[in-house]
């Protein structure tokens, strides 16, 4: 079985280079057992002056330099689409996996062979402790950050035939949020697994990030307008002063509404799921 890891970087520092060298290694170590297990990995990196630069990957490392700047779901769709593989993985180039990290997921496909998404767990997270299993090897569900972590997906490609791929208007924010939307609006059901384990290094990114000043927090212009009213609340206030974030908002209520809304279209459509009744979905969300 071939597996096509889609990874994201931008190389500009010798602790990016390692990290994501890292992160590809313990990838394809973390399965060397499994003989049936090929890997092809596609890093669409940011850095359009890596070939003038120190930072040379390994000759099996397919490198894609995207000509446009960055945007979060584009790139992942480039990688998509140039994925040879049965399943594809959207990663960051900030993980580490554990053993069989692969091989448990495909244990769960094999009992649920009509689930097509899956993500594994970081019990270094607070969002997902060993006790949110409550005992199970794996749990059906959509909550972001727990159920669904942007960071580390893994999906059948096939999927995306029925869904579409990834809207490119999430560039950066709210994209983990579009992800799981998507999956309800399919009737497409997905799956944490306990025992496909990664290590998440957000916090060292985060850091290189506020020490460059990222792009991803820029400030941007915003129409007054264009803001949803339930904003300018005292719960909510706080999002007018990160714009990138706020832009990323705006775009996620248009498409699917307020967090209200959202929150009972979710629930309707998680009740035909459970129920057999997932293509109706796409009539209402």
């Amino acid at each position: 079985m071939l597996f096509s890891a889609i990874i994201l970087s931008n190389t500009k520092s010798q602790s990016i280079f390692d990290m994501t060298l890292h992160c590809i290694e313990s990838m394809i170590a973390a399965e060397k057992g499994n003989s049936n297990i090929e890997f092809e990995v596609l890093l669409i990196e940011s850095n359009k002056q890596i070939h003038d630069s120190p930072y040379q990957f390994p000759d099996y490392v397919k490198m894609i330099i995207p000509t446009e700047d960055f945007n979060f779901h584009a790139f992942l769709n480039i990688g998509i689409k140039a994925a040879t593989g049965e399943f594809v993985g959207l990663f960051n180039n900030d993980l580490i996996f554990k053993k069989d990290w692969f091989t448990e997921i495909l244990k769960v496909k094999q009992q649920h062979p009509k689930v097509q998404s899956f993500c594994p767990v970081d019990y270094d997270a607070k969002f997902t402790p060993k006790s949110f299993f409550e005992g199970k090897s794996y749990l059906f569900g959509y909550k972001v950050r727990r159920h669904v972590v942007g960071w580390c997906i893994i999906a059948e490609k096939s999927m995306f035939d029925k869904t579409g791929l990834l809207d490119e208007r999430f560039s950066f924010f709210y994209a983990d949020d579009e992800y799981s939307l998507m999956l309800q609006k399919y009737g497409k059901k997905h799956v944490v697994v306990a025992n496909s384990e990664v290590s998440h290094l957000e916090s060292k990114v985060s850091k290189e990030l506020e020490k460059k000043k990222s792009a991803f927090f820029d400030d941007v212009v915003i129409p007054e307008k264009d803001i949803p009213k339930y904003i300018f609340t005292e719960q909510n206030r706080w999002m007018l002063e990160r714009k990138k974030l706020l832009q990323g908002h705006i775009i996620f209520h248009k498409k699917w509404g307020s967090p209200k809304m959202v929150a009972i279209k979710s629930k309707i459509g998680r009740t035909f799921i459970k129920n057999g009744l997932g293509f109706l979905n796409k009539y209402f969300m």
